[in-house]
């Protein structure tokens, strides 16, 4: 049996909040310049129906500000990793895939998309009454 070298909690405590930051920075940054970029293209589309009289139009551009807000505040980490150190930090072995950070600001827009139009297309009014569902 090998001898195993001794144990300290707190270089291990150092090693894993290193490589938490670490991927707080560098995936967070990565996630929301995908999400910036999405932002974008909803901001666009809802742009060109606005210009076209489209009643999708307004909410579309309500959800491009919100989102490109989100995303420009999850950065925010990133920008002091990439302005003080000049880059982001290492984290391994990590593999950006496009593609799948595009299919989850997809699912994120079609939802915010889907409330804001909602919220837009069915405002809640004072005089509307609720069912009574008591039989009161």
């Amino acid at each position: 049996m090998e001898t195993s070298s001794t144990f300290s909690f707190q270089q291990t405590v150092d090693l894993v909040t290193q490589a938490l930051g670490a991927i707080f920075c560098h995936v967070v940054f990565d996630a929301g310049l995908h999400g910036l970029f999405m932002a974008l293209i909803v901001g666009a589309i809802g742009y060109a129906c606005h210009l076209k009289g489209a009643k999708q139009g307004k909410p579309l551009l309500k959800v491009c500000k919100k989102l490109s807000i989100f995303c420009l505040f999850i950065m925010i980490p990133g920008f002091i990793s990439l302005l003080t150190t000049r880059g982001l930090p290492p984290v391994g072995v990590y593999n950006v895939h496009s593609i799948g950070f595009i299919c989850f600001w997809s699912l994120i827009c079609l939802h915010i998309s889907a409330e804001e139009m909602n919220h837009q297309f069915f405002p809640v009014s004072g005089d509307r009454k609720e069912p009574d569902l008591q039989g009161n």
